[in-house]
């Protein structure tokens, strides 16, 4: 394994187990917490790792915190039953890759163009993120925000889509535009 990887992973790892025990140490208002038996939704959590499981037959976890891999990227998923919430996100970069026109595209971009997953910088680290309610998500939900967060990591520096739709409104089609005309120009023959 590369050096790098290896910083990488250390990194993931150690990301994760500091969100882990914030999130263990963290206490909820029992007035927040659904009441047990009240729930309807669709998703538990161990549907979920159901879910993980059939993508890949390697992950691993510790506790509620799986990591797997989906078209060789890292993806870690949290999720906790007592506040219905899931997370699933992956490194793109190191928070210091980052200038003000990075930043104001990826604000952009989580206004228009990266849908349902989110760009995020945390623990030095640019993440591709997605946050739901857990137990609304269904597999398709899930199958949706798997491709958006692989999306909005593969893209960064690039279109910042999740690869789904756009939202008309945002700035993120004038930037495409600009983009796509800089590339005629350079593809155009000069004269």
């Amino acid at each position: 394994m590369k050096l790098k990887s290896i910083v990488l992973m250390a990194m993931i790892l150690a990301t994760t187990a500091e969100l882990t025990s914030a999130q263990e140490s963290e206490a909820t208002p029992d007035e927040v917490l659904p009441v047990p038996g009240e729930t309807t939704g669709l998703m538990t959590g161990e549907r979920l790792v159901t879910l993980v499981k059939s993508i890949d037959v390697n992950a691993n976890n510790q506790g509620n915190t799986w990591q797997f891999t989906f078209q060789d990227r890292p993806i870690i998923m949290i999720f906790d039953e007592k506040a219905d919430r899931m997370r699933m996100f992956t490194p793109i970069g190191p928070e210091s890759a980052l200038d003000a026109e990075l930043m104001r595209r990826m604000l952009q971009a989580n206004f228009d163009s990266a849908l349902d997953a989110r760009y995020a910088v945390a623990n030095k680290l640019i993440w591709g993120v997605f946050i739901h309610p857990l137990s609304p998500l269904d597999e398709e939900q899930f199958a949706s925000a798997l491709v958006q967060v692989l999306n909005v990591a593969t893209s960064f520096g690039s279109s910042f889509s999740s690869g789904m739709f756009m939202f008309g409104a945002g700035d993120s089609a004038e930037e495409n535009r600009k983009l796509l005309e800089e590339l005629r120009k350079r593809l155009r023959p000069t004269v």
